[in-house]
């Protein structure tokens, strides 16, 4: 699609780090590889806790992360479809 890119990462949070709000500049969809117990507090929706299996998506430009930091290891697999040239995190 002109004028997007699609971006995709396997990442890891490890225990007792917390995520930052933030939001992206398009879609993001993620699949929960490994861990669990991990909040995701999304603006607009009720608090989830994700475990490996689940999946979610966070619409462009909306604030998320900021939850309690996972007590074990979460592995994401995290697939962009956002905007070329603008930075891919932004902090809230």
């Amino acid at each position: 699609m002109p004028g997007y890119t699609t971006i995709i990462a396997d990442v890891t949070l490890e225990p007792g780090v917390s995520v930052a709000r933030h939001t992206h500049p398009g879609i993001e969809s993620s699949y929960v590889l490994e861990g669990g117990g991990f909040e995701l507090p999304v603006e607009g929706q009720p608090l989830r806790v994700i475990r490996a299996g689940d999946a979610f998506q966070i619409p462009p430009e909306t604030p998320h992360a900021g939850g309690k930091p996972p007590e074990s290891k979460i592995r994401l697999l995290i697939n962009y479809i956002v905007e070329k040239d603008k930075p891919l995190v932004k902090p809230v």
